[in-house]
């Protein structure tokens, strides 16, 4: 009885020893077959051509006072294992506050999204501007009233401009953006609906991937939204789509742009009622975050 025991310790030990050495092994060697399947399987995620549909557009639920959280289940037709979640914030600015982050500073050096809602307080977070490699930011930024890089007058991408003069948000075109007074303030894009349409026409309208765009509904709410999905996600299309169609199969936006995504897509949201965090393996230099209000404001 002893021995066959023993044999059957030593099997286990064995196949855990395979089980657990075989990834080690494929991982350092990176055979070309390896390296080949997974190059070919990032590349069909980015090109995902089969259509989107909403599974579920689920309902806004309430966190805090002036602030709403929804999850819209999506995934592609005729695929369901594909699923991936749609997560939104919805902020009243005249009960919640709205500010712009910057990483980089003496006094905000850069840092993981989760330590940085630690540090400053934020309810939530979400990744905003897009960047040079060296974290230098591209295109408006004001934090605070202050200021820290210029408008982008050119270039195909840098349409929005996200403001907040007060409690009051905007969003315009950066050709129509009136920065006296401002408080708060990033520029992104494209823009992903005008007035309550969404837009058709991308470059790059086919690559799928993670997904982060800011809207304005018609009662002046903010609406940030990213998609929790490691590989794949959506087209700008999609994206607009979505931001653009009357609940519960989009978010109603009536004015939306599209923000950093990819690997910058990151997503928090902080409080005792609920809390979910889309990771990103990136830090990022802008972040548009959400504070309690304080009293007497």
């Amino acid at each position: 009885m002893a021995r066959g025991k023993t044999r059957q310790v030593r099997w286990l030990s064995i196949a855990v020893l395979v089980l657990i050495g075989a990834p080690v092994v494929l991982l350092v060697t990176k055979p070309r077959w390896l390296v080949s399947y997974a190059t070919q399987y990032v590349e069909s995620q980015r090109r995902e051509s089969r259509p989107l549909v909403v599974v579920r557009g689920g309902e806004w639920r309430g966190v805090a006072d002036g602030l709403e959280l929804r999850k819209l289940r999506a995934r592609r037709k005729g695929d369901w294992f594909s699923g991936f979640n749609v997560m939104a914030l919805r902020v009243d600015p005249a009960r919640v506050s709205l500010r712009v982050l910057k990483m980089g500073s003496q006094s905000l050096p850069v840092m993981d999204m989760v330590t940085l809602a630690e540090q400053t307080g934020a309810l939530g977070l979400m990744n905003a501007s897009y960047f040079e490699p060296d974290m230098k930011v591209m295109g408006l930024l004001i934090n605070d009233g202050e200021p820290l890089s210029p408008l982008r007058k050119g270039g195909s991408i840098h349409h929005g401009v996200f403001l907040l003069r007060g409690a009051r948000p905007f969003l315009l075109h950066r050709t129509d953006a009136e920065l006296a007074g401002v408080d708060q303030a990033f520029q992104a894009g494209p823009w992903l609906v005008t007035d309550g349409k969404a837009h058709g026409s991308f470059r790059n309208a086919g690559v799928v991937t993670r997904r982060s765009a800011l809207g304005l509904d018609r009662n002046d709410r903010v609406m940030l939204v990213a998609t929790d999905v490691w590989l794949g996600g959506l087209s700008l299309p999609e994206l607009a789509q979505l931001m653009a169609a009357p609940e519960p199969d989009g978010f109603g936006a009536w004015r939306a742009i599209n923000c950093d995504g990819g690997t910058s897509t990151q997503m928090l949201l902080r409080h005792t009622r609920r809390n979910f965090t889309i990771r990103s393996s990136v830090h990022v230099p802008v972040y548009i975050g959400v504070f309690p209000r304080p009293s007497g404001t």
